[in-house]
């Protein structure tokens, strides 16, 4: 009996023995049996995980030895998110090829420890657009998130054939404007994407092959504009740059080859090198290539590309390169006036309103926008903030000026009148720039609409004419002469006036009645626009039935012998008027 016990201590202390050898010397040898799988199996956490696996049938690739892999795995959490997200209620509404797509996302080749992994851009076994394209993921190990979504909560946990990391969102496959909005580094570009209104397109089908720039690029690309940033280029001016971008089909670097490339902007194709690294028109290199999203590729760039300067630089080409006057430019669009302002045989000046100016009068029209404007009517507004030829500000002196919008008959143009010493259009409308040349002419920056006038607001408007208006005002003619018309008004100037009341002995407009003042205001008007070139030696009636006129055309234009006509063809909407230097007397 006691050689039988001694017998089972020696063996049992042999074993324990060989048991510790084991174990400090062959540890890592002995075949475990815990491939990827097995270990997402034996963790109740990750259940839904392995029940999406076994949908799929890549619990099967998951647990090849021969093979090493890196796997992102989703809670159970992270995946009854999903399904809330999606709106759908399990795993069998996802359709089994978008389900393994999804899970394939998850998943590196190789093993790699999180002490391996950097931020960028990793390639995941998930099938992209194209034949052996593979998705991209983006780990930023700075804040341990993936695209933007997913964050890293546990590291490390080894497999035989590969490593999991757990994350806590389900990460979805992105589109390429899905990559740049997810990464901080194309935050300025992700911001003229949306501007330019190009967001929706590059969300498309495509396949699409975008050279992306970075913020620097964009950075020193406006230094070189002399421009603080996205807010002051226009939608059309950064159209044209970021078409430039962007190559049809999906082509990954390995498909690059030497040679012009067509843009989807019509006027660009960008030159591809390949001798020593991949660049663009010379100087612009790929600084990181095969960035793979859902609906094409990204090859990151350090240099925006510009498309070559248009061959013009007419009115409308310089306002569609300042994004405060892309209201104007739709204005014109949507008149057909730009084609107009772009004729390069033409010399035009452009009083331009900003876009503030055109908010503030949609508000004072209680418009909602440039819709509710007949086309008619805002293409003669348009019309009225522009001369013929090129008038530089130092052109411009105190008076008024024939603009190309249509007067009330024919071959009449309407005026506005411009103070140079208060630098204000019509005593509305100020001027806050002056001289942005175009090749074929010149704008300058005003701060409100002007509108057309009548021939009261003519007089209004022009301080000369004070004393008329008080006059019209007082004998109730302005709202007569505010009608339809059409008139033609001989306007005595406030010097003509104080003359009159000198020779009548009087202070002023308030010392005579007005039975007196009816029918001096009325021997000033006749009926119908009559052009100085339409008038004609002769008696002219005038709206006070007792009065006729007689013009004298023998030297300049004079009215009754005495009066002269100092400024002829003051055009408004209702009429037309002539400046005389001495009141007409019935």
């Amino acid at each position: 009996m006691k050689k039988l016990k001694f017998l089972f201590l020696s063996i049992l202390l042999l074993s324990t023995v060989t048991l510790v050898a084991c174990s400090d010397d062959d540890d890592d040898k002995l075949p475990t049996k815990s491939n990827v799988v097995e270990v997402a199996k034996s963790n109740p956490n990750f259940s839904v995980l392995v029940q999406a696996l076994t949908i799929t049938g890549l619990d099967k690739a998951l647990e090849n030895g021969a093979a090493s892999f890196t796997v992102f795995a989703p809670t159970n959490q992270a995946f009854a998110d999903l399904l809330v997200e999606l709106k759908l209620s399990s795993l069998s509404d996802v359709p089994k090829e978008t389900l393994s797509s999804i899970l394939l996302y998850h998943v590196l080749d190789g093993s790699k420890m999180a002490a391996s992994i950097t931020t960028g851009y990793y390639p995941t076994l998930s099938a992209g657009p194209a034949d052996n394209t593979k998705l991209s993921i983006y780990v930023d190990m700075g804040t341990t998130m993936i695209n933007k979504r997913a964050k890293i909560t546990a590291t490390d946990v080894k497999a035989d054939n590969g490593v999991i990391h757990v994350i806590d969102k389900v990460i979805l496959p992105q589109t390429i404007v899905d990559i740049a909005v997810n990464n901080p580094t194309f935050s300025i570009l992700v911001s003229a994407l949306a501007k330019a209104n190009l967001v929706e397109t590059l969300k498309g089908a495509g396949p699409f092959t975008v050279f992306a720039p970075t913020d620097d690029a964009f950075t020193a690309l406006f230094a070189a504009l002399g421009v603080s940033g996205i807010a002051d280029l226009s939608a059309e001016a950064l159209t044209p740059i970021l078409l430039s971008h962007v190559v049809s089909g999906n082509v990954t670097s390995g498909q690059l080859s030497n040679g012009e490339v067509q843009t989807l902007n019509p006027d660009k194709k960008v030159l591809i090198g390949t001798s020593g690294g991949v660049t663009i028109d010379g100087d612009i290199k790929v600084v990181l290539a095969d960035v793979q999203g859902t609906n094409g590729v990204v090859h990151v760039i350090d240099k925006v590309i510009v498309p070559t300067a248009p061959e013009t630089n007419t009115i409308v080409d310089v306002a569609k390169g300042n994004a405060d006057f892309s209201i104007l430019v739709t204005a014109l669009t949507k008149t057909g006036l730009d084609a107009a302002l772009a004729n390069e045989e033409a010399m035009f000046t452009v009083f331009a309103p900003t876009n503030q100016a055109f908010a503030n009068l949609l508000t004072e029209l209680d418009f909602g926008g440039l819709d509710d404007i007949p086309v008619p009517t805002l293409t003669n507004i348009l019309l009225y903030h522009v001369l013929d030829g090129n008038n530089m500000a130092a052109d411009i002196s105190t008076g008024y000026f024939s603009t190309l919008s249509s007067g009330p008959s024919d071959g009449t143009n309407l005026s506005f009148y411009v103070d140079m010493e208060t630098t204000m259009i019509n005593s509305r409308a100020k001027i806050t720039v002056t001289n942005i040349a175009a090749d074929n002419g010149v704008i300058h920056v005003i701060d409100k609409v002007i509108l057309p006038l009548s021939i009261v607001d003519i007089a209004v408007n022009n301080p000369t004419f004070s004393i008329l208006v008080a006059a019209l005002t007082k004998a109730n003619l302005d709202e007569t002469l505010k009608g339809a018309g059409p008139f033609t008004v001989f306007a005595p100037t406030n010097a003509a006036f104080n003359a009159l009341f000198t020779e009548l002995g009087v202070g002023g407009v308030a010392d005579l009645s007005v039975a007196a003042l009816t029918p001096i205001l009325l021997s000033h008007v006749v009926s119908g626009n009559v052009t100085s070139g339409q008038l004609t030696n002769g008696e002219v009636q005038t709206l006070n039935p007792a009065k006729k006129i007689m013009i004298d055309l023998s030297s300049g234009v004079k009215i009754d012998g005495t009066s002269k006509v100092v400024l002829a063809d003051v055009q408004g909407t209702n009429g037309v008027v002539h400046v005389i230097d001495k009141v007409i007397l019935p």
